[in-house]
């Protein structure tokens, strides 16, 4: 028999394993990761008798057990633990042959049974649920005794105090309001939560005194609306208001809370926000209700301030928009670089739609999506030569003033602020002198100039797509890539016409013409003779 190590006050589930085979005890403490599932082996038994003696002196959470033990069998352990009202779970081990007679030991109270031989994913699975659950009895136990200790201090707890807990997932808190006889019997419950937004320029502008003013008359505006609906409760959670309403329609908080805001912004001209929570159907569950207002007055950022949102399913297209940001950064980076000031608003307004999808309701995810738009287009320009770092006028980081954006309007504001700001700083270095990528290519032209030289080739010279280069080419030098060639080759086959006795085919081959036909027409085209014809024009 192992003994019991000591117990802490923020301790894993505690764990007895039984089985009369050492073989099976020490596979079971090797089959899955005890401590990673959140457990710790606080004893072995190899019968019965050692297993009671473990329960007694361990006080552990959870036992699992072959349910043939000598000495004492499986169903006397669980009758034991059941009768003395010991919260400890029971896992049961049985041989195939012993089936029925585990599945009585789970109608007894077994929390499940394994059938040897136990695999990692039998075990795995079965630990997890025990771990669960034992969680959220503890859980549901803790709650029980912090309303308790209000009673045994003579507490006078209040409706309002009932709410707190009930919306921080306290089940306990509905019972007690039921007992006060506070609770209407209807078909759903919801939460609201109603926020000023704290970026009204009223506000920012509040004295203290004039803040607990407003926050007295806007208590009183809520109380009385929700009064006259009837079946409701105000309360506070924080910094915030909130509403418990009971209703009979799913869609009953909506008009109430619209009468509501319409209350507030006609009377106190404040501007706030209010989150509808879902519908639920039992008042223990209000905190699920509390947690879907908290996620929809985040949309806010989204939608915009002033307004009452109701939470909603969120988008279903995350790997499609990931796609389309890609394929929106790419097309925008090549605006930008070719200074294309008609497309970079469009192609920036399609980036930002990908961006909302994105994000769903997260405000942190958009600032974060935009900020590395921005970090790769500066990346790109300081790759071709016309980078600088974007600065502020008040030295604000990049990643402060996205952040600091109130909504998700006044971000695509500032990005498309920044994007114009990038174009003049491009624009600005670009100003008499010519793009490093065109330098480059122009020098391999001069020294390649009768080889086959391809808009392709070029293209992945400076690592651009070819259909991009084209466009940067004829932006920045005034002709196409073809001509350009063209005009290359002439110059140096005019040079050659003049300076040496090279015949025509010798000269087309010179520079890069394997027809001499073909070269004579582009010569001709070029300088509005044919090459004999222009030689001998200068003799004359």
């Amino acid at each position: 028999m192992t003994t019991c190590g000591g117990i802490a006050v923020n301790r894993n589930i505690r764990v007895l394993l039984a089985d009369d085979e050492p073989v099976i005890l020490r596979g079971l403490k090797k089959l899955i990761s005890w401590d990673t599932l959140g457990l710790d082996i606080v004893g072995e038994a190899r019968d019965g008798i050692e297993l009671k003696a473990l329960i007694d002196s361990c006080t552990p959470d959870l036992v699992i057990s072959d349910i043939s033990m000598p000495g004492l069998s499986g169903i006397d352990i669980i009758r034991d633990i059941h009768e003395s009202g010991r919260p400890v779970k029971v896992v049961f081990i049985s041989a195939y042959q012993e089936f029925s007679y585990a599945r009585q030991a789970v109608q007894y109270g077994a929390l499940d049974y394994i059938v040897k031989p136990v695999n990692t994913g039998q075990l795995e699975q079965v630990v997890e649920r025990a771990v669960a659950v034992i969680r959220q009895e503890s859980q549901e136990e803790r709650n029980k005794e912090m309303l308790k200790s209000y009673e045994r201090k003579n507490h006078s707890i209040t409706i309002e105090e009932l709410l707190q807990l009930l919306t921080d997932g306290n089940k306990g808190a509905a019972s007690a309001l039921a007992r006060m006889g506070n609770l209407a019997i209807t078909r759903y419950a919801s939460i609201c939560v109603i926020e000023t937004d704290e970026y009204s320029s009223q506000t920012s502008r509040w004295e203290e005194r004039e803040r607990k003013l407003v926050e007295f008359a806007l208590s009183n505006i809520i109380k009385e609306t929700v009064d006259a609906a009837g079946n409701g409760y105000v309360f506070r959670k924080g910094e915030r208001f909130a509403v418990l309403l009971q209703h009979e329609q799913a869609t009953g908080p909506e008009q109430i809370m619209q009468d509501l805001h319409h209350q507030i912004n006609s009377y106190l001209k404040l501007q706030v926000s209010i989150g509808i929570g879902w519908p639920v159907t039992g008042i223990e569950e209000a905190d699920e209700s509390y947690r879907s207002a908290l996620k929809a007055l985040k949309t806010r950022y989204f939608a915009g301030l002033n307004q009452v949102l109701a939470d909603r399913e969120g988008h279903q297209e995350g790997p499609r928009a990931v796609a389309e940001w890609t394929a929106a950064q790419a097309s925008l980076t090549d605006a930008l670089k070719s200074l294309d000031m008609e497309q970079l608003p469009v192609l920036a307004g399609r980036l930002l739609e990908t961006v909302r999808v994105l994000s769903g309701d997260s405000r942190n995810q958009a600032v974060s999506h935009v900020y590395n738009s921005i970090l790769q287009l500066e990346q790109e320009l300081a790759g071709i030569g016309a980078g600088g770092g974007l600065k502020d006028p008040e030295d604000k980081p990049l990643l402060e003033m996205l952040t600091d954006t109130p909504t998700f309007e006044a971000l695509k504001q500032l990005y498309l602020d920044v994007l114009k700001r990038l174009a003049d700083q491009l624009a600005y270095k670009m100003n008499g002198r010519e793009m490093p990528q065109l330098l480059q290519v122009k020098a391999f032209v001069e020294e390649h100039y009768a080889e086959n030289i391809t808009l392709e080739s070029m293209a992945a010279l400076v690592f651009m797509n070819p259909y991009y280069f084209s466009s940067f080419f004829k932006k920045h030098t005034g002709q196409n890539f073809k001509n350009y060639i063209t005009e290359v080759r002439m110059g140096h086959a005019l040079r050659l016409l003049l300076h040496s006795d090279l015949m025509v085919y010798e000269i087309a081959e010179r520079v890069g013409y394997n027809n001499a036909r073909h070269f004579s027409d582009m010569f001709k085209k070029q300088f509005g003779k044919l090459p004999q014809e222009y030689k001998q024009s200068l003799k004359r």
